[in-house]
């Protein structure tokens, strides 16, 4: 495990991940068939992947072959290839539960790199710390491959938060020359519970 990452008990990170999970399930996945996940093998992303894919597997229909988890380690190369061919709908990286904002925002990149030169061409869903680490994208798209691949996929879908209105927020995301645009299609309001506990559990800066 990592150094801590928020001011929450593990308890309550899991608790945290459960509620989230919830909503990403029912809402940032709406409308797809199949859905490849990618995570750190760790203790808080893995319960927010349970929870995503209870969640979703509960809205959409629970039936065979509806999902698949992977893990982000050393073989990853070999990981992305699966995945590319996984005839998967989308692919949700859900990094950042007991990493550094830096070690995410490295490990999304070479995620993305790997998915590219892989040969993956679907849907990309982002989660929010992933979204937070790469400051809104913007350390993947000074690489021009990078950028002119994510240019060419179909759909990206990226959660992002407003705590002080109390609410999560399902964007769509275009990138067009390296210059992203962003296109909310849904809101879920938040619990008091819920937004205190993401409100603690915010990285502190490095």
């Amino acid at each position: 495990m990592s150094d801590k990452c928020s001011t929450l008990s593990l308890p309550e990170d899991i608790y945290l991940r459960s509620l989230t999970g919830r909503l990403i399930g029912e809402h940032l996945f709406d409308g797809y068939r199949k859905i490849a996940i990618i995570t750190f093998p760790d203790r808080i992303c893995s319960a927010l992947v349970a929870a995503t894919l209870s969640s979703y597997t509960y809205y959409t229909g629970y039936s065979d072959n509806i999902g698949a988890v992977f893990t982000y380690d050393d073989n990853f190369g070999e990981t992305a290839k699966k995945v590319a061919t996984g005839s998967f709908d989308a692919v949700f990286i859900a990094y950042g539960g007991e990493q550094k904002l830096s070690t995410v925002n490295e490990a999304f990149k070479m995620t993305l790199k790997a998915l590219m030169n892989g040969g993956y061409k679907r849907g990309m869903v982002i989660h929010v710390r992933v979204w937070l680490a790469s400051k809104q994208l913007s350390t993947v798209l000074q690489d021009e491959r990078l950028s002119g691949w994510l240019e060419s996929l179909p759909e990206i879908r990226v959660l992002t938060a407003d705590l002080d209105l109390k609410k999560f927020i399902f964007n769509k995301v275009k990138i067009n020359k390296g210059k992203l645009t962003m296109t909310p299609y849904r809101e879920a309001l938040l619990t008091d519970e819920h937004a205190e506990l993401l409100r603690k559990s915010i990285p502190p800066p490095e």
